[in-house]
């Protein structure tokens, strides 16, 4: 859905863009007329502005495009969700990260001074180990 304005959703980019190709298309226009000694300078600059513009138009249009989320799913070939079925896949995915949060995971500062004084919850402090 397109804004009051006219311009769609991301005004600011495409106010970014307007205002690079002018700044870029000044500079470069000073490059060419102007009779200074670094209009070399001037006419790279105002070409480097004007394309430096192509990125925030790019963002503008990207940022208005409209894509129903039917096709979305569609197009990467994922089936319609019908639930929470616990599928496999999400019992194997859902393991494999609790494995990994448990071994990345810091561990605790109270489980840290069970372990250091030996105290009976959980596992048994190792004299050889030190965290």
């Amino acid at each position: 859905m397109a804004a009051p304005g006219g311009l769609g959703r991301c005004v600011a980019a495409f106010w970014l863009a307007l205002a690079f190709d002018a700044l870029g298309l000044a500079v470069l226009l000073a490059g060419v007329f102007a009779d200074v000694f670094f209009s070399d300078l001037l006419i790279y600059a105002g070409g480097i502005g004007i394309f430096l513009s192509l990125v925030w138009w790019v963002f503008w249009y990207a940022g208005n495009l409209e894509v129903p989320p039917e096709e979305l799913r569609d197009d990467v070939g994922l089936s319609a969700p019908k639930g929470r079925e616990d599928t496999l896949l999400r019992r194997l995915v859902h393991g494999l990260s609790l494995r990994l949060s448990a071994a990345l995971a810091p561990a605790r500062p109270a489980e840290l001074e069970l372990q250091r004084t030996g105290g009976s919850r959980g596992r048994h402090a190792d004299p050889g180990r030190i965290c």
